[in-house]
């Protein structure tokens, strides 16, 4: 029995999801710390108080770095929860849980929930080595038998 609600093709949707979120991360987020990283660093804030260039690192790394991982879909899942930490930080102690000003954080935040629970699906290089990897290790299996 097919239902008329069912995804036509949820791996396409998680691409589409991944393409659009991540590369708009990294052109308005992360290339600003890649290019600019001395000037950001005069103006970065520290909400964690462990320093002004630890945080400008860690949020270079999320989403000037991890940020195109996902967007190839590169160790999605663990990749994810460091930018949804980053995102969790700007939204709840820069943006004070302010919609008004942290709204782009709060959405961002719910996609990176979103890919760790889904995965980065079929289309993306974490589906493709694990096909490779599990041929591998079927091949490995035949082999010994």
């Amino acid at each position: 029995m097919t239902h008329k609600y069912r995804p036509v093709n949820t791996d396409l949707g998680l691409l589409i999801i991944r393409l659009t979120a991540c590369s708009s991360l990294f052109v308005r987020h992360g290339i600003e710390k890649l290019f600019h990283f001395d000037d950001m660093l005069e103006i970065f804030p520290d909400p964690l108080f462990i320093g002004k260039l630890p945080s400008l690192i860690f949020a270079l790394f999320t989403d000037g770095i991890l940020s195109l991982f996902v967007l190839l879909g590169l160790f999605t899942r663990k990749s994810v929860v460091l930018i949804a930490l980053n995102l969790t930080i700007a939204f709840f102690v820069f943006h004070n849980a302010n919609l008004d000003g942290g709204e782009i954080a709060f959405v961002y935040l719910g996609v990176m929930i979103l890919l760790f629970l889904c995965g980065p699906g079929k289309y993306s290089l974490d589906y493709m080595l694990y096909r490779k990897q599990q041929a591998k290790s079927k091949e490995g299996t035949e082999n010994q038998q």
